[in-house]
């Protein structure tokens, strides 16, 4: 697998991870919400293994692979962005077409993460 498809299925996985179905109120829940753009997710400890390539390069490089596109088609949400790049990887590295439900909700400021 070649290091784009991996770092984009890492991102989307770390962005989703944070998801507590017992917890009611968004943004609290978490989930796939695009929180990983922000300071304060890239460096908590539950994402270090993502972001530990050469200090925070390794989720960095990959926010920075998919900026460009955020740039260009800016009402995609980035939680959208981020689960399609990492289903867009899947197949790009030989494997099924995930189909893609598209709407999820960005937070908007760091104090939004859960």
């Amino acid at each position: 697998m070649r290091p784009f498809p991996l770092k984009q299925l890492r991102l989307a996985w770390h962005d989703a991870g944070t998801y507590n179905k017992n917890i009611e109120e968004w943004p609290l829940r978490g989930g796939a919400n695009g929180s990983l753009r922000f300071e304060i997710e890239i460096k908590h400890a539950a994402n270090a293994t993502l972001s530990s390539q050469s200090g925070f390069s390794g989720l960095v490089n990959a926010l920075k692979l998919l900026q460009p596109i955020k740039d260009k088609y800016s009402g995609v949400t980035y939680a959208d962005l981020f689960q399609l790049a990492s289903a867009t990887a899947v197949e790009e590295a030989g494997g099924p077409k995930i189909p893609i439900k598209y709407g999820r909700v960005d937070v908007s400021e760091p104090e939004q993460c859960p």
